[in-house]
């Protein structure tokens, strides 16, 4: 396995320090995705993932509005 040199491991690190993605990162640097996902983990543990996913559609207050409607049975159903 060919090691990294300190500029590739800095380039690397201030990349994910502002949050950029490891297949990004992989496709700038020319660096293996999964090399930049193990560099993460042993030098940045502290800094959050994303969490993936599509956003919810309905707010916290759109959703206590709903079941507050259900439960005192103004709404017929849940739609």
């Amino acid at each position: 396995m060919k090691s990294l040199s300190p500029a590739q491991k800095n380039t690397i690190l201030t990349m994910l320090d502002s949050g950029c993605s490891a297949h990004f990162i992989a496709s700038t640097t020319g660096v293996h995705a999964s090399t930049i996902s193990r560099l993460h983990s042993k030098e940045c543990s502290e800094l959050q993932k994303s969490s993936g996913g599509y956003p919810k559609k309905l707010s916290p207050t759109n959703v206590h509005h709903a079941v507050h409607f259900i439960t005192i049975c103004k709404a017929e159903n849940a739609v």
